[in-house]
Parts: C-alpha cells; structure tokens; sequence
C-alpha cells in the first residue's frame, strides 16, 4: 500500500500540472490572442505582419512556445520567461505582467478599439452638405468655367473672385491643399491613434477610422477620442 501510494502521488501530480497547463494554454489562445501577438513583437522583435493568429502551442515555467500563421509548424517562436516562474499557478500574474510590459515597449494603450462610430445624423448632415459644396466647386467649377462658356461669362459679368480666370486660380490654389490637408489628417489619425489603440493596419476597421478622417477631417478624431474615453471609463467602472 505505502508503495501504491507513493507511486499514484506523482502521477497525480503531473496530471494535475498537466491539466492546469492545457487550461492555461485554452484561455491564452480563446481569451488573449492580442496579448501573444504582443509578446511576439514586444520580447522576440517580430514584425506585426508576421505576429498574427498566434496560437500558444506550450508552456513551461521558463517559456512560452508560440506559432503564427506565418511562422512554420518547425520553427514556432519562443518567448522566455524572465526570471521563471515558480510553478504554474504563478501563470496569470505574469502573463498579466508581460503583457503590461510588451504595450509599454510597443508604445500601446490598454484601451483597444475594435469599433467604429458613426458620425450622428446632425453631424453627417453637415459633412455631406459641406463636401457637396466644396467638391461641385472644385470639380466642376474647373470644367464649366472656360473661355466662352456661360459660366465664365457670368463670373465675369459678377466681377466675383476677380472674374472667371480670378476664379479659375483660386480653386487650383484651394483644391490641392485642401486635399493635402485632408491627407495629412488621415496618416495622423492612423499613426498616433489606430496604431496605439491596437486597430491593425488594412484591416477593415483601419480603413474604415482613415476614410472617415480624410472625408470628415477633424471631428473623426474627436469621434475616436470619445469612444476611446468611453471604454476606458468603462474598463474602470469594471474594476470597481
């Protein structure tokens, strides 16, 4: 008997660690894919693009073991675990450490966005009628006014804009920055905005939040600060 028990003891204590382990390794993989995919940028230098759909294959006190869908099924990544753990119960504490660490290196926030917000309906009003306007002057007003044609006739007759070629100078001196302007905004929003909040570049949220800067310009950030105030406000009240 004290030879069965002896013999059951670690036995039953490798399936329990194993049990623990496989539940560990479940919850990373359903729970914080984001959180591995950091890691792999933040600890091993691997590039966004070569980051995603990480699966967390194996875990040991000292190590992670980690594929992507880029990375072959020989040569999956490593991650260590520095200084190692004590033993697994240790694993949420310092996942949760890790990845603290990893956004801090990567310059993230811990407010990720995975939405978008609309414009309201006053708002959306006002963009379509002023891009309307602005776009009808711009285009058209290029095309309508030429020499001879009744709408130079009329610019010049209204002595309006120093007559029709007055006109003619001041939407291509307007137009093109306008346009630059409106670029400049979409490439800001996603460098200090998309990036940090962990909307991934191309994807379709990422277009989504850059199409809305460009066209709408400033209130599309004020849009996305809202929401990002929104949900920090809310992981707080979450804690409580």
């Amino acid at each position: 008997m004290a030879d069965s028990k002896s013999t059951a003891g670690p036995s039953s204590s490798s399936g329990g660690e194993a049990a623990t382990k496989a539940r560990i390794i479940a919850h990373m993989n359903r729970d914080h894919a984001t959180e591995l995919s950091h890691y792999l940028r933040a600890f091993n230098g691997i590039p966004a693009s070569a980051a995603r759909d990480p699966q967390l294959t194996d875990l040991t006190l000292d190590s992670m073991t980690i594929r992507t869908s880029s990375s072959p099924s020989s040569s999956p990544h490593v991650v260590r675990i520095a200084p190692p753990m004590g033993s697994l119960a240790d694993a949420r504490a310092r996942t949760v450490e890790m990845a603290q660490r990893a956004r801090r290196q990567l310059g993230l926030s811990d407010v990720r966005v995975t939405a978008f917000a609309r414009p309201d309906s006053a708002a959306l009003a006002g963009f379509v009628g002023a891009s309307v306007v602005v776009m009808s002057v711009c285009t058209l007003g290029l095309g309508l006014v030429r020499p001879g044609s009744w709408a130079w006739r009329a610019l010049d007759d209204a002595a309006l804009w120093g007559g029709a070629a007055g006109f003619r100078w001041l939407v291509k001196v307007v137009f093109a920055p306008l346009v630059a302007v409106h670029v400049v905004e979409a490439g800001w929003i996603a460098r200090s905005r998309l990036a940090r909040h962990g909307v991934e570049a191309g994807t379709a949220l990422w277009w989504k939040w850059v199409a809305a800067q460009f066209l709408e310009g400033v209130p599309a950030m004020w849009r996305f600060d809202a929401l990002v105030e929104r949900q920090r406000k809310e992981m707080e009240s979450a804690k409580h």
